[in-house]
């Protein structure tokens, strides 16, 4: 061997290379080192996202609530579909942060009564909005009135929590005009409305050194993140929501505003119809309480801009999806598919019951 040169399992088929003009002698092929080299990248690249779950899931702490209140005024967060399901747990849960509130719901009287509760346990001051998210009427009434409100108290948070599903999982070529048309109003018109009227606000705000910064979330879901059949319409407004979101975030994070979209799978609500927390299916209080923990972080949807999936199992479960590209995402679609014709079969029988004892 000659001096200071680098044999690596020699073999005599192989040719012999000279690295950048130093005596190192490389027997192996050319394609062999490339290949080894692009997957070490790869490897490189999921142990990394993993190590980065890991950590987030456990000890990276997200943004601080409080870097989105002002300093020199009451700060505001509002809150959509404020009278069921997760929505009365993103006020509670704000509210407890000592951010005062703006409920806006379909129904005044329990969006009264929600307000007085937070307003009683949490001393804050709360404002209500009426708008059934669902009527372009009712909408561009209201919009304007939340626009003219926005200019008038310090904004400082708006979770786009409002949204609309199936009665149960349903053919699309089967689901009815009507079903379709309130699910598009609400998921996409009532949300890209309600932001367009504040965003303005939030952006005067935010903008310039020294300011606080603004949030804007979007409540989305995993059945927009994996093409669901049988919730077409659904997973659809929520997938446009994801792409939206992301292209909004882009807008605005030089302005002050952050905007990110939190995935989540089942809750215990009204929408999911699930009465019982497991593993895979938290409460409210335990999602909004993740939710809020994880701004910036982006957990199970590793390597996605502008998104969060902050629940530890939901985590796990998009994670995966993730993990193998289309491949594991294909085979996502069929579990879901699957889950979806079980759940509707389960739900007509209920129906059939339910019509016999009337």
């Amino acid at each position: 061997m000659v001096a200071d040169t680098l044999h690596l399992k020699a073999h005599p088929l192989h040719p012999t290379y000279t690295v950048l003009g130093h005596d190192i002698v490389i027997d192996l092929p050319v394609q062999t080192l490339i290949l080894s080299a692009v997957g070490a990248l790869f490897l490189l690249r999921y142990l990394y996202s993993f190590l980065r779950l890991i950590l987030e899931l456990t000890v990276v702490p997200g943004i601080n609530i409080n870097a989105f209140k002002s300093r020199s005024s009451p700060t505001w967060a509002v809150v959509t579909g404020a009278t069921s399901g997760i929505g009365p747990e993103w006020a509670r849960q704000l509210a407890s942060k000592k951010f005062n509130i703006v409920l806006i719901g379909r129904r005044p009287d329990a969006l009264a009564q929600v307000a007085q509760e937070i307003g009683s346990k949490y001393g804050v001051e709360t404002k209500t909005v009426a708008i059934d998210l669902a009527d372009p009427s009712s909408r561009a009434k209201e919009f304007a009135n939340v626009e003219a409100l926005a200019k008038d108290i310090d904004i400082g948070i708006l979770v786009n929590n409002a949204g609309s599903s199936h009665e149960m999982p349903v053919a699309f070529a089967e689901t009815s005009t009507e079903e379709i048309e309130t699910i598009i109003q609400v998921n996409t018109f009532g949300t890209l409305g309600l932001t367009r009227a504040i965003l303005p606000s939030l952006i005067a705000r935010s903008a310039g050194r020294g300011k606080p910064k603004s949030l804007v979330l979007n409540v989305g879901s995993l059945s927009g993140r994996i093409p669901s059949s049988l919730l077409a319409t659904y997973s659809c407004t929520k997938g446009g929501l994801q792409t939206w979101t992301k292209a909004l975030a882009q807008e605005v994070k030089n302005q002050g505003v952050i905007v990110s979209m939190v995935q989540p799978a089942f809750v215990v609500s009204n929408m999911s119809k699930i009465r019982r927390t497991s593993a895979t299916v938290p409460s409210p209080r335990a999602w909004v309480r993740s939710a809020l923990a994880s701004i910036g972080l982006a957990k199970g949807a590793q390597g996605r801009a502008a998104e969060s999936t902050p629940y530890w199992s939901h985590a796990i479960m998009d994670y995966v999806v993730g993990l193998f590209g289309s491949v594991s995402e294909n085979a996502a679609i069929k579990v879901v598919d699957s889950m979806h014709r079980d759940i509707r079969k389960r739900a007509l029988k209920k129906k059939a019951r339910e019509a016999k004892r009337q």
